[in-house]
């Protein structure tokens, strides 16, 4: 008995190229005797086969890729498959399609008929594929969405990060240290790695309306910043170890030369906390130099404020190749104190020139 369209009828089945399928229900049957009669074949390369009806321990199909118009062809049930892929969408696209095509016929057989009939058949048709777009679209588009979106997050993430390059390499040379057995310490590195998110990153995604994006993409931008915190600097640091705190003078006075300005050393014992002296158009600035192994504490802030006083001079710096506590950096910003790493005396005077305070800085 063959089944209404719609139903099975949705379903797809798999036949093996070997599989024997013949023209009649009882030719079929003789199969299992071993007799291969008249009008049998092997199935060959089918897309898709779908149900055209059930008899017994026998199933009739035709092939999905020729229309309904396909002469039906006999395969015992053992030799075929249903196609479990076939699923929800294929039914729903079939039964969409089916009845579609059976209010086309209604209207075109109803007291309407002629080109009103075959004009709403046609309006019918275009609802029936806006709705199979829809629902086979939907999904896509939903997924081209939420690419855009992560792809707009990583490249903002990304410019931010080559943006401040130079200070990340900086910093990550300054915090990365070492135990007493040369054993790596990462944890103020990583402290400051993620106050650099949470201060521009974060920020900078919730103002572009991409916030919701960051748990996708944060293992990506930690490893991009890890990737650009440990490039090469644009100048080897030839600070290192083996430098004793004067040659550490000697070095910082002849990076503020480079700069523009005339830098000289002060006697050791009698600076009053400055280790260099330096003019530039009438300004004069005061330095003092710590090359530590350790952060550089409040007591490198408090002496070169006083040598300011003592010198009569405009600017303040301290310079160190490491860190500074916390507490040294909030007495700077109280006191305008610039506290800076040796790479940064190059460029300090268009920095003071573009009116920067030490609190930027600090």
């Amino acid at each position: 008995m063959a089944l209404p369209d719609g139903g099975d009828a949705a379903v797809a089945y798999r036949v093996p190229a070997q599989a024997i399928g013949c023209a009649t229900a009882t030719a079929a049957r003789h199969l299992s005797d071993g007799r291969v009669g008249t009008g049998c074949h092997p199935a060959g390369a089918a897309v898709r086969w779908v149900l055209a009806q059930r008899d017994g321990d026998v199933i009739a199909l035709r092939r999905g890729d020729r229309g309904r118009h396909d002469r039906a062809v006999y395969f015992r049930m053992h030799d075929v498959t249903r196609d479990t892929a076939s699923g929800s969408i294929s039914a729903l696209w079939h039964g969409l399609r089916n009845r579609a095509t059976a209010m086309q016929a209604a209207l075109l057989q109803g007291p309407g008929g002629g080109w009103a009939a075959h004009r709403h058949a046609l309006h019918w048709r275009a609802i029936f594929a806006a709705g199979a777009a829809i629902t086979v679209g939907w999904p896509v588009l939903r997924l081209i969405v939420r690419w855009w979106g992560r792809r707009r997050a990583r490249a903002i993430c990304a410019a931010l990060v080559m943006q401040h390059a130079d200070t990340l390499r900086l910093r990550r040379r300054q915090l990365l240290g070492r135990n007493s057995y040369g054993v790596v310490k990462p944890e103020k590195w990583h402290r400051e790695r993620d106050e650099f998110i949470a201060t521009i990153m974060r920020p900078a995604l919730r103002q572009a309306g991409r916030a919701a994006q960051w748990p996708r993409i944060a293992p990506w931008v930690t490893a991009r910043i890890e990737q650009v915190a440990r490039g090469t600097p644009q100048r080897p640091d030839i600070v290192g170890p083996g430098m004793d705190p004067l040659e550490y003078e000697q070095y910082c006075a002849a990076e503020l030369r480079d700069d523009g300005w005339q830098a000289d050393t002060t006697v050791g014992s009698g600076d009053q906390g400055a280790d260099i002296i330096a003019t530039r158009r009438g300004l004069r600035m005061v330095v003092q130099c710590k090359l530590y192994s350790r952060t550089v504490g409040n007591d490198a802030v408090q002496q070169i404020s006083a040598a300011r006083a003592h010198y009569d001079a405009a600017v303040a710096v301290v310079v160190s190749n490491a860190a500074y506590t916390r507490a040294a950096r909030q007495l700077a910003r109280t006191n305008g104190v610039w506290l800076l790493h040796h790479d940064e005396l190059r460029g300090l005077a268009h920095r003071l020139k573009q009116g920067v305070t030490p609190a930027v800085t600090a």
